[in-house]
């Protein structure tokens, strides 16, 4: 289960690379939601969003290991399950650095998460699960 765990401590740390670099730039409050036309509705100062950003992380990796552990064939559910983490993790961490960017170009209260974002993320999911997949296929 391990292995399905790692790629969610892999975009939380990349999450955390980005918040760092770029938050002597944020305003006092930075965008956290957004609705579905990409208006920020809901802010937190910047510690509290990374905490909610790392929280993210921690609920998609116990779910996913929470499924692990609900399949009945262990090899070939652990390595769907090990691609849809890497997708799935690499979706939530480009949307969440995105969203800071957004945020970073600002003023606090007029974010706009533009809409092009969403798709971009799911293609980002999609090839990292894929490289994932081509790789777990040349070591079986």
């Amino acid at each position: 289960m391990a292995l399905v765990a790692a790629p969610f401590a892999g975009g939380a740390l990349a999450t955390v690379i980005a918040f760092l670099l770029i938050r002597d730039s944020f305003p006092d409050k930075v965008a956290t939601h957004f609705t579905l036309d990409g208006t920020a509705d809901g802010y937190s100062s910047p510690a509290a969003a990374l905490g909610q950003y790392m929280l993210l992380f921690a609920i998609e990796a116990v779910g996913t290991i929470a499924a692990g552990f609900s399949t009945r064939s262990a090899l070939k559910s652990t390595r769907s399950l090990c691609v849809f983490s890497c997708g799935l993790a690499a979706a939530t961490a480009y949307l969440l650095i995105a969203a800071m960017w957004t945020t970073n170009d600002s003023d606090g209260h007029t974010a706009q998460l533009p809409l092009f974002q969403l798709p971009v993320a799911v293609v980002v999911g999609a090839v990292v699960g894929g490289a994932a997949w081509l790789i777990s296929r040349r070591r079986a």
